[in-house]
Parts: C-alpha cells; sequence; structure tokens
C-alpha cells in the first residue's frame, strides 16, 4: 500500500509554518515582544539595545503600568519608560533618564523607579559609555607634546545646579470631602509635608514652625478656602509659594488635588492631581510622592543668561522650551575668580556673586521677560547668569 504521508521536506516545512505562525494567529502584538526583548537586553547590560526596543515597545504602548494587558487573557507588569530610562542612566544621558524616570513615577508607581531617580537627584551619576563608533574613532591617542602645557578645565555647569536660596514652600491644611474615618491615623498634612521635603527641590516649612505662625496671626490650622487667603497667609510666613488643594473620596475612588500659589501675586503657578482605587497607607503615599514628583517637574531647575536689561526689567535666554513658566522666580548672579584644585590645578569651581532675585512676568519659545523683586548685591547687565529659583 503506498504511504500518504509527506516527503521529509514537505513535512518540516509544514511543521515549521505551524509552529512559527500561531504566535500570529494567537494575536501576540509586535510591542509585547519588543518589552521583553528589551528586558532581556536590560538583564544583559546592552543599554543601547535596551533603548531601541523599548522605543519601539512605546511607539504603541504609551502608559506604564503594574497590569497591562498583553494578548488573549494574559496580563504583564509593563514599565517601558522606566526601564527606557534605566538604559539612559547607564548610559549617561541623565536628561533623558530623568524624563522616563519621572513619567513612569506619575504614570505607575514603583520602587525600581524610584530608586534610579533618588540616584540621579543625589548625583550618584554613572559616567557616560561610548558607543562602538566612538570607541573605534579613540582608539588611536593623542600624542601631546613634551612641552605642552598642562590642561586646567572648568567643571561645566550643570543645568540642576542651585545658586541662592531654594523655593521656600509652606503645604497649608487640605480640604477633605467626603471623608469619615477612612484614613484612620493618617495625617495627611504630615504625609504632604514629607513628600515635598523627600523630594529635595524645595526649602519647606516645617509643621511646627507654621502652626506657631499661624497660631500668633490667629489663623487656625483649617482648610485653606481660596488662593488668596492662601496667599496672604504665605506672605505673612515669608515664604515663595503655598501648597493647597483637597483631599476628596467618592465611591470608587480618592483623590487629591494640588495647587501650588505664588504669594506675591496669589496666582496659580501649576496645579497637579493624584488618583487611588484603593485607600491605604501605602497608596496614599504613593499618591503624595506621586504628587510632590509632578510639581518637581512643573519648576525645572534651569540656568540660562541675560540678555537685555532696561531698568528693573531684563530679559533671559530662558523659555517655553527650557520648561519655565510665567510667575516662576530666578535667582541673577555673576561668577567671579576661579576655584582652582591646588594638586591637580583644575578649576573646580568660581565664587559666586548673587546680584539679585527675578520674578518672570512673560514666556516666548525661546526667551522670557521679568522684573526684579529683590536686590542683594549689585545690579544685573547682559551675560550674567540666572537659575530658577
Amino acid at each position: 500500500m503506498k504511504s500518504t504521508l509527506p516527503g521529509k521536506p514537505i513535512y518540516y516545512f509544514l511543521l515549521f509554518i505551524f509552529f512559527y505562525t500561531i504566535p500570529l494567529f494567537a494575536g501576540i502584538p509586535r510591542w509585547y515582544n519588543a518589552y521583553k526583548e528589551g528586558l532581556d537586553a536590560v538583564e544583559a547590560g546592552n543599554w543601547q539595545k535596551g533603548v531601541s526596543l523599548f522605543q519601539e515597545a512605546l511607539q504603541v504602548k504609551h502608559q506604564d503600568s503594574n497590569k497591562t494587558r498583553a494578548f488573549g487573557t494574559i496580563f504583564i507588569e509593563y514599565y517601558a519608560h522606566r526601564e527606557l530610562g534605566i538604559c539612559y542612566f547607564h548610559l549617561g544621558d541623565i536628561e533623558n533618564a530623568r524624563k522616563e524616570l519621572s513619567l513612569s513615577l506619575r504614570q505607575s508607581y514603583s520602587d525600581r523607579a524610584k530608586v534610579y531617580l533618588e540616584r540621579i537627584n543625589q548625583g550618584q551619576v554613572p559616567a557616560r559609555k561610548q558607543s562602538p563608533a566612538e570607541e573605534t574613532a579613540t582608539t588611536t591617542p593623542e600624542v601631546k607634546s613634551p612641552m605642552s602645557e598642562p590642561e586646567t578645565t572648568e567643571a561645566p555647569a550643570t543645568s540642576a545646579e542651585i545658586v541662592g536660596d531654594r523655593l521656600s514652600i509652606a503645604v497649608l491644611p487640605f480640604d477633605t470631602k467626603g471623608l469619615g474615618n477612612e484614613l484612620g491615623q493618617v495625617d495627611l498634612l504630615d504625609k504632604m509635608i514629607t513628600g515635598f521635603v523627600n523630594i529635595n527641590r524645595f526649602k519647606v516649612i516645617e509643621r511646627a514652625l507654621l502652626e506657631k505662625i499661624l497660631e500668633e496671626q490667629k489663623l487656625g490650622m483649617s482648610g485653606v478656602i481660596d488662593a488668596s487667603t492662601a496667599a496672604q497667609i504665605g506672605k505673612g510666613i515669608g515664604v515663595d509659594a503655598v501648597v493647597v488643594g483637597s483631599v476628596t473620596l467618592t465611591r470608587t475612588a480618592l483623590s487629591i488635588d494640588a495647587r501650588l500659589i505664588d504669594t506675591e501675586s496669589a496666582t496659580i503657578i501649576t496645579a497637579r492631581d493624584a488618583y487611588s482605587s484603593q485607600i491605604s497607607l501605602q497608596s496614599i503615599s504613593q499618591m503624595i510622592n506621586e504628587l510632590a514628583l509632578k510639581i518637581k517637574d512643573d519648576l525645572p531647575l534651569v540656568s540660562g543668561y541675560v540678555i537685555s536689561v532696561d531698568g528693573t526689567k531684563l530679559t533671559t535666554d530662558l523659555g517655553r522650551s527650557s520648561g519655565v513658566k510665567k510667575g516662576m522666580k530666578c535667582n541673577v548672579y555673576r561668577e567671579g575668580s576661579p576655584i582652582i584644585h591646588p594638586v591637580t590645578g583644575k578649576v573646580i569651581a568660581r565664587e559666586i556673586d548673587e546680584l539679585c532675585e527675578v520674578q518672570l512676568t512673560d514666556v516666548f519659545d525661546a526667551y522670557s521677560t521679568g522684573i526684579i523683586i529683590k536686590t542683594k548685591n549689585g545690579s544685573p547687565q547682559i551675560r550674567d547668569k540666572i537659575v530658577t529659583k
């Protein structure tokens, strides 16, 4: 009897088609494969490959989440922004690392993202790794003349360097809506103050001092009603801005809304919110940390130059592209004599002469204008430096 089985070449071809096309019919998306391959690249320390793979996944799936549907009934933890930020961190691209890690924390909190962001904030930054092309270009060392003079290299300025006082804020009690005893012994004001202290961006007034000042001014510790009242309290305390807001409990979620209000103009500098479907100490802490990070991201530390001066008005090269906003306060300073290391001969810093404090009144794409609100040690001139407070 003649066999009806296919020949070996056809048999193996059919097996190949069967096993390699099942994933396609099962609906496994390409972003999922890219994400999984990216995780493998991270584990192997192949940071550049990880960047490409996570970017590919993010073209389709934009949101970090602790539960994302991959295909069918399969759900996974998906943190492409976080892992992309970690790849950037190890490649020495700190600006993009900070951006991706902050975005990941805003979308879905994770300890891993927080740890890496804290490393960046604490200055634990690895040296930038060279790409294979760069390594090839630098394999031949530069030969210097024996008579050449030693170099004195000045440390480059960083956009996150604080010059002068940090922006001082007071966190005032939040209004509560729909809340009974659901939060138990959780002290929201203490949690809010701790959240803003931990991001190491602002000078935060301690609660004990805040209560003392409010008591002296015959003001209670109840929730502040409007921006004008909050600004008056903040001005009396002597801070640059106050944080006010509300905590609302609904049948399905807990939400926190916060506003940062300038004490001079009573205008809202920025407003942010956070949500959680759970009511627990951990979820509240995560919400508050997320909220503080969002406000921090809205007030970046960036530096630039004064490009024109007209009396108490000046123009800077800081614009919307730099992340600045109308109402932000800045310190203007002038660099003086270099501070030279006695052994290496390198310039490690420069003496700083603080000139004045400026508040931005109008912000455009590539520049901004402001007015001097506090004079310190002199008048600003063109080419003086400016940094957000």
